[in-house]
């Protein structure tokens, strides 16, 4: 790891940041005890809304690596319990013990959430040695606010402050899950309605988030917003495009309009959308994250995913992993996604979450039947890309500019058993096994279309998609 990768990580954080990172440490040993005032109260408001497909399962399903630990901790199997009206069984389940990232403050938000949704469906849950834990946990969260990582991670503590406390009546942490929405909103949420980070599956975890908030908090602009940006980013299956990190099971199953057919643009987030019948296509044209926060970010500007006739056809590699190594490395790489490498990825990632400087990405052109974009690219190469959709057809024109000689590798990663037929403009293409991922831990087939050349720029390319009869 070289030393200019550290300064640019630092150079790029926001202050609270850094003043956050170098105290944690400390601030995580204190865990405050807490007066025992009584059983907390049932959130009625909210008893529809948690009994709702939204919350139908467990959050954070992973099949191994410190990420199933978190899962464990955030105490999911209490509000199964209580949705399932097993009240005693969910009683049993309820568990606060103390240690490693069983405190971690997004686990305990996210355990202080699922407590307070359990207890409002399952009132015989509201003892007096619960409120007494959720008030400890709450003095303890007030302490650890993430502002170190910000991002959807301080929403959710924002989230669990302001219910929780109004629960167990702690004024003190409504007060501050208020003014943490107060902060965080106008940056988080874009003119669009897409979230900052980028990514449409955490999108609808944070508007989840947002609308248990909503009978409590000035939060209705943003979740106007956020709801509109979820319809336009929904796959024909309802799911949102995997574009990022995230999966189908991080999204949370959210009641939405249908998104309309023809052209819809999320300029802001860096999205487009082409819909037709049978056909929805969605174009990556924005910035791959905010440079401080760039820790769910792909290397995969201007790639594109396709369905045809309600199946996958091009799709993204997804996300099966959070852990580090080769297979966290090459699914967030350029080379796994529908898009053209040069000289390798478009950005330098390294560890599990951490990558930099980012590229400047623009869309530049979008109609009915055309969308483009640009990305500027280290040494002042620019990669451009236009899609032209014809009745049975795409056809994908890549050029790349600027001087001197540079290894291109440019991918078309497609489902198993899709009946798109795929030919190069320009070259040859040797096909290759691959995988994507809709959830975390799972894979599935794909077949990669693959030109790799070495070549003096400027250099063109791209692909000739069709399906349908020929």
């Amino acid at each position: 790891m070289s030393v200019g990768l550290y300064l640019h990580a630092v150079r790029a954080a926001r202050p609270r940041q850094i003043e956050r990172r170098l105290t944690r440490p400390l601030r995580r040993r204190l865990v405050p005890g807490a007066a025992d005032a009584g059983p907390p109260a049932p959130l009625e408001e909210l008893v529809p809304f948690w009994r709702s497909a939204a919350f139908a399962r467990a959050e954070g399903s992973h099949p191994g690596g410190r990420l199933a630990g978190f899962a464990a901790a955030y105490n999911g199997s209490v509000l199964e319990a209580a949705r399932a009206g097993d009240a005693a069984r969910a009683a049993a389940l309820l568990d606060d013990a103390r240690g490693g990232d069983r405190w971690h403050p997004y686990v305990v938000s996210t355990r202080i959430l699922n407590w307070v949704a359990a207890l409002s469906l399952a009132p015989a849950l509201a003892t007096a040695g619960v409120g007494e834990s959720l008030r400890r946990q709450l003095a303890f969260l007030r302490r650890n606010v993430e502002d170190d990582v910000l991002g959807n991670h301080v929403l959710r503590n924002a989230t669990a402050l302001l219910l929780g406390g109004v629960s167990v009546g702690d004024d003190s942490s409504v007060r501050l899950g208020r003014l943490l929405f107060a902060r965080e909103l106008p940056e988080q949420v874009l003119p669009d309605g897409g979230h900052y980070e980028r990514s449409p599956a955490y999108h609808r975890l944070v508007l989840r988030d947002l609308l248990q908030a909503a009978p409590y908090a000035d939060v209705q602009r943003a979740v106007a917003a956020m709801t509109g940006f979820a319809v336009l980013s929904s796959r024909p299956d309802g799911a949102p495009w995997l574009f990022n990190d995230g999966g189908a099971d991080v999204a949370p199953a959210l009641e939405l309009e249908a998104p309309a057919d023809g052209l819809s643009l999320a300029r802001d987030t860096g999205y487009a959308f082409l819909r037709r019948p049978g056909l929805s296509l969605a174009f990556d044209c924005g910035p791959p994250a905010p440079e401080f926060l760039p820790a769910h970010a792909h290397a995969d500007a201007l790639s594109f995913q396709l369905w045809l006739d309600g199946a996958p056809a091009v799709v993204d590699p997804g996300t099966s992993t959070y852990e580090p190594g080769e297979r966290r490395a090459w699914e967030r790489g350029t080379r796994a996604h529908s898009t053209v490498a040069v000289d390798g990825d478009q950005f330098r990632l390294w560890g599990a979450f951490r990558s930099g400087p980012l590229p400047a990405v623009r869309l530049t052109h979008a109609d009915s039947s055309t969308v483009a974009g640009e990305v500027l690219l280290r040494g002042g190469v620019v990669h451009r890309r236009t899609m032209a959709l014809g009745e049975r057809s795409l056809v994908v024109e890549d050029r790349v500019e600027g001087e001197g000689r540079h290894t291109i590798v440019s991918s078309l990663p497609v489902a198993q058993g899709s009946p798109l037929r795929v030919e190069p403009l320009a070259g040859s293409a040797e096909e290759e096994p691959a995988t994507y991922a809709e959830r975390f831990g799972e894979t599935r087939g794909a077949r990669a279309h693959v030109v790799r050349v070495d070549a003096l720029l400027p250099w063109e390319g791209g692909w000739r998609l069709s399906w349908g009869a020929p």
